[in-house]
């Protein structure tokens, strides 16, 4: 017989218990690469900001379909040609609307597309999640105004974040504030760690272990993938640190892609594995080249830590604070 101490600690520990957050691959790279880091267990989900489905990407990940925004219809009708023959589970907004260099839609605009061109979706079962912003969570306030006011809605808040390695309080504050001003799940479709700030590779895999602990611990945030699905010489932009890379050269996992592959436990090296993992043990410490000190790169130039996309974020979290 189960006594009632053992049967009241279950319970608490199921009451207790949050689901931990799924992580994604925002697809960057070659896609024969698929296997190596999407045949992880920890992975299982992938998206791409504008095109479609990786053939090899292995059949346990679920695919996630976005519309960019206006500027790239012919994406987006491919998007619907691929939609039409599967229908997919999920489907997200619009690619940073806050941005002027990206989708660079103003709120009202943004529910007028989103309700000829996703809100359909919604009749299929298609859960639908909001524009992703960098930044600018008043325009997600009144981008849900406007969808409301024409009878559309989501099913979950959609966020990128990209900062410094030093600023993961003000990362949790983003998400959380989302979560809190708006009622609603959350996906952190783009993370990671900016150029500017210049983290070494230490730096930058403790922010994300660190980040996805905290996610993993709020029950709220479903979803998150990290930017860092490239070749280490291969990032697809400079503003993201090409130490945020998932994949060393020739596509093996580096040190960042066995810790988000396979775990959610602190630091977990070579030593730490070999008693229980001995294949990933041996792998480990073959893609940790960052367990010797680095050399930092002095080009003269100091670290920013809040870049302009810094600034206007704190401004809009401080005032709703304020609010």
């Amino acid at each position: 017989m189960v006594s009632s101490l053992a049967l009241a600690i279950t319970l608490l520990t199921a009451l207790c218990a949050v689901d931990a957050t799924d992580r994604g691959l925002a697809w960057a790279t070659d896609n024969n690469f698929a296997p190596v880091i999407g045949g992880k267990p920890k992975v299982t989900w992938y998206h791409h900001w504008e095109f479609g489905s990786v053939p090899q990407m292995p059949a346990k990940n679920e695919y996630v379909p976005m519309f960019w925004g206006t500027s790239k219809w012919d994406q987006w009708s491919s998007r619907k040609s691929e939609m039409a023959k599967k229908t997919p589970q999920h489907l997200l907004g619009f690619n940073e609307p806050d941005i002027s260099s990206q989708a660079n839609m103003s709120p009202a605009s943004a529910a007028d597309t989103w309700m000829k061109e996703i809100h359909p979706y919604a009749a299929k079962g298609v859960k639908l999640g909001s524009p992703a912003v960098a930044w600018n969570l008043d325009w997600t306030a009144s981008f849900l105004a406007e969808l409301k006011k024409r009878g559309g809605h989501v099913d979950f808040v959609t966020v990128h974040w990209y900062g410094s390695y030093q600023d993961i309080a003000t990362f949790k504050k983003f998400v959380s504030t989302a979560h809190s001003r708006f009622g609603y799940n959350i996906w952190v479709t783009e993370l990671g760690v900016t150029s500017a700030s210049k983290a070494s590779q230490q730096q930058t895999k403790e922010f994300m272990m660190s980040a996805f602990s905290w996610m993993d611990s709020t029950g709220y945030v479903d979803r998150a993938s990290w930017f860092g699905c490239f070749e280490a010489s291969k990032p697809p932009d400079a503003y993201a640190t090409s130490k945020n890379a998932l994949l060393k050269d020739a596509g093996s996992l580096s040190d960042l892609g066995f810790w988000y592959g396979y775990t959610s436990q602190p630091d977990r090296r070579a030593e730490d594995l070999k008693s229980r993992h001995h294949a990933i043990a041996a792998r480990l410490a073959d893609a940790a080249p960052d367990a010797q000190p680095e050399e930092e790169e002095d080009d003269g130039v100091p670290p920013v830590h809040c870049d302009e996309i810094c600034e206007l974020r704190n401004a809009v979290l401080d005032g709703y604070e304020e609010a």
